[in-house]
């Protein structure tokens, strides 16, 4: 998914609060530490009204926003640094390509943490002096994905080998990649990662999108359950490995539509493992070229959309063109969404619903999920 925006350059609050990590001022990330919990909040969906009035978009109800606590983020991509005088593993300094190194990190889970320390050892074992990585590190239900990205190609010789093995038993990692997000080569599997999406578990490939944390999926999923009004044709745009509408199965027939080929590929195997593939099928597509036209949408009743940072912009037209009578809209970026929400709007939609979800604690960064149905003409 692309890079985030945050809603806004932050100001100083009215009164402050000692920060929740050691790093802070001097990490790129959680900007907001510093701001009373009241003021946080209020900060944040300020600023997402100011956004959505921007493009005259107004639900009819916009719902109390959903938090994700201290120590709930399931992914982490962290940056590798061999140095003359040790490793390195952290993120980017605020304003700065010089690296944090990672002490503590309270958004994180803690068992994510807890891996900092044998990285390091790894980083000294695998890259040479001056080398650089990025560790993507997938918290699935069976436990830590960890897929390491080396910043210009390295042999993957039976030293490195070894040395990752010593620190998949250390860290009782499930699997360890190594390579480019693209062409991933997994060097062991001591458990398969698994997702589980209702009757479905899913495989996920090495480095694949996951939401942020389990508490802001639940939320996700809870929302998509509670407003598909018992749809029996539902599509799922730009649906990824299925998080937010494989839980709908079996009580549905499904297509999952999705650009990354390995996601797609993941998907239909869990299907038929689940005995599914009847009922539902994931299909590669790359939505933002060639969107799902109103002939095609019109063969559903719920259209399921979450697409990356850019919005949908292309598919949004098409929907608003169609008879499709329900979307459900998770977003990650209030700017394309409201963009998108005004072309559904003028195409016969109401936004009824509209539920913030803050799953980026102390980021200026912050989610959402929208229900809109189509205004019944005559």
């Amino acid at each position: 998914m692309a890079r985030r925006r945050g809603l806004a350059a932050v100001e100083p609050p009215p009164r402050t609060r000692e920060p929740a990590c050691r790093h802070f001022g001097v990490c790129g990330g959680c900007a907001l530490q510093h701001y009373p919990d009241d003021l946080y909040a209020r900060w944040k969906l300020d600023r997402l009204r100011e956004v959505l009035d921007a493009a005259s978009v107004a639900p009819a109800t916009l719902m109390p926003m959903a938090r994700t606590p201290p120590g709930g983020r399931r992914r982490a991509d962290l940056t590798l640094r061999h140095t003359r005088e040790g490793a390195i593993v952290g993120y980017a300094q605020r304003r700065s390509h010089d690296l944090v190194d990672l002490g503590e990190c309270p958004v994180l889970l803690p068992a994510i943490v807890a891996m900092t320390a044998p990285l390091r050892r790894l980083v000294e074992a695998v890259l040479p002096v001056n080398g650089e990585a990025e560790a993507v590190i997938n918290w699935t239900d069976t436990g830590a994905d960890l897929l390491l990205a080396p910043a210009v190609r390295l042999a993957l010789d039976l030293p490195r080998r070894e040395a990752i093995a010593t620190f998949a038993e250390t860290t009782d990692v499930a699997r360890v990649s190594w390579g480019s997000r693209a062409k991933p080569e997994i060097v062991l599997t001591r458990r398969p990662p698994k997702l589980r999406f209702g009757a479905v578990e899913v495989e996920p490939s090495p480095g694949a999108f996951l939401q942020a944390s389990f508490a802001g999926e639940a939320t996700l999923r809870a929302a998509v359950k509670a407003w598909s009004g018992g749809a029996k044709r539902i599509v799922d745009l730009y649906g990824g490995l299925g998080t937010l509408s494989l839980p709908l199965l079996p009580e549905a027939r499904l297509t999952i539509v999705e650009g990354n080929a390995s996601g797609v590929d993941a998907v239909n195997a869990a299907l038929r493992k689940a005995i599914l593939a009847g009922v539902a099928q994931a299909v590669t597509r790359d939505l933002k070229r060639e969107p799902l036209s109103t002939d095609e949408l019109d063969a559903f009743d719920l259209a399921i959309l979450d697409p990356p940072a850019a919005g949908a912009m292309a598919q949004a037209r098409e929907l608003a063109q169609s008879r499709i009578s329900t979307v459900v809209y998770a977003s990650c970026d209030p700017w394309s969404f409201a963009a998108d929400a005004r072309v559904l709007i003028d195409g016969g939609c109401r936004l009824e619903r509209l539920l913030p979800i803050d799953q980026f604690l102390w980021s200026t960064h912050i989610e959402l999920i929208a229900l809109f149905r189509r205004i019944a003409s005559g």
